[in-house]
């Protein structure tokens, strides 16, 4: 199973739109591949593609010498673009939110502060799709070829804000697929989807077919109707069953986000263990941690940091680039265990059965898979 973190810069932060500062980049990812790390994932907000032209060659020409750091300590890298969800928070350009005040709504971040604003309905207007592939090609122009990028996260979490119909996604979807094969005709493209489509699949399903692979995230929220247990174990068990039931349904190599739960105080090392060695029996394609490196303090006061008790503490590394308690003896772990002979073991039912009522299997199959070995 192949282990990748997101990277987002602990000096610069996401909120200043500025690319990562290329120097820390290049000494964390000396340490991430010490420790068996095979890949970074770099988030680039929409927000940071769309300002000024010299503030964009200027973010561009950034990004490009952090990737060049990158390459240098003998790591890949995939781009999340755009990201739409980072540690817990949305983050959106301004004509992707609605006009109006939703204190029902989840905070999100837009033109330099943050707000409750709901979601626009930009699935309708074809200026505003154009105007998101127009910013997704500036960044495919200027990475296409770079020898660190291996790979995209293209549209994570687009499903969600807000849903569309399946015919729209797929128009929107095929646009961005076609501006990264134009340049790079090898790099993987992974679709991002939160767990939430696996209740209501069938535009995921549509869409799953023409990429290279899926990215499920949404650690950060419970599902309903699920029991789990709390902790990063717990979190662990739920990712494989996430990975595991994407990968069936999907029938895509699959990539769960993990490490929501290291903010737990629960966090118990044996059960811990068992829940890395559940994930890597499953035969799921790869996990990436939520953060590689901790924030500096200056910056804890700072989205997304703010937003949740202990997020600053997520990572794998500390704010000095020492490795938590555990996390080398974790990933070793997780290189060293091969897959069980059959991971759909506890799914009685075929993709038929399951797409006519997600709902009620979801919950159900989740108790089979708790209690097969």
């Amino acid at each position: 199973m192949l282990i990748s973190s997101i990277y987002i810069c602990p000096v610069r932060g996401l909120a200043s739109l500025d690319p990562p500062e290329p120097i820390r980049l290049g000494a964390a990812a000396r340490v991430a591949k010490g420790l068996g790390i095979q890949r970074l994932m770099l988030p680039i907000l929409e927000e940071a593609l769309v300002g000024p032209d010299r503030a964009l060659v200027r973010y561009l020409d950034g990004l490009i010498r952090a990737l060049d750091h990158v390459d240098e300590a003998g790591l890949t890298v995939w781009l999340i673009a755009p990201a739409q969800r980072v540690l817990g928070l949305h983050w959106m350009p301004s004509y992707l939110v609605g006009a109006r005040q939703d204190q029902e709504a989840d905070p999100v971040f837009v033109a330099g502060r943050l707000r409750r604003l709901g979601s626009f309905d930009w699935w309708k207007d074809a200026s505003i799709i154009q105007k998101r592939i127009r910013a997704f090609r500036e960044l495919v122009d200027a990475v296409s070829g770079h020898p660190a990028l291996t790979g995209w996260l293209i549209l994570d979490r687009f499903l969600e804000w807000p849903r569309p119909e399946p015919n729209q996604a797929d128009v929107v979807l095929r646009a961005f697929m076609a501006e990264i094969r134009e340049r790079d005709e090898i790099g993987t493209i992974s679709l991002g989807l939160g767990w939430p489509e696996l209740f209501d699949p069938k535009t995921a399903h549509v869409l799953a077919c023409q990429v290279d692979g899926v990215s499920i995230s949404s650690g950060d929220k419970k599902p309903p109707g699920l029991q789990t247990s709390a902790g990063l174990a717990g979190e662990l068990m739920l990712a494989s069953y996430w990975a595991t039931m994407a990968g069936w349904l999907l029938e895509r190599p699959t990539q769960i986000e993990i490490g929501w739960g290291m903010s737990d105080n629960a966090n118990n090392t044996e059960d811990t263990m068992e829940g890395f060695t559940r994930l890597a029996g499953q035969g799921v394609a790869g996990a990436y941690w939520i953060s590689l490196i901790d924030p500096e303090p200056t910056l804890r006061s700072h989205p997304p940091w703010v937003l949740r008790s202990g997020l600053e503490g997520v990572s794998l590394l500390d704010h000095g680039m020492e490795p938590k308690e555990g996390i080398e003896t974790w990933l070793e772990t997780i290189e060293a265990l091969e897959p069980r002979d059959d991971p759909y073991d506890f799914i009685d039912i075929s993709k038929e059965e399951y797409l006519d009522d997600p709902l009620a299997h979801l919950p159900r199959l989740w108790d089979h898979f708790r209690e097969s070995s």
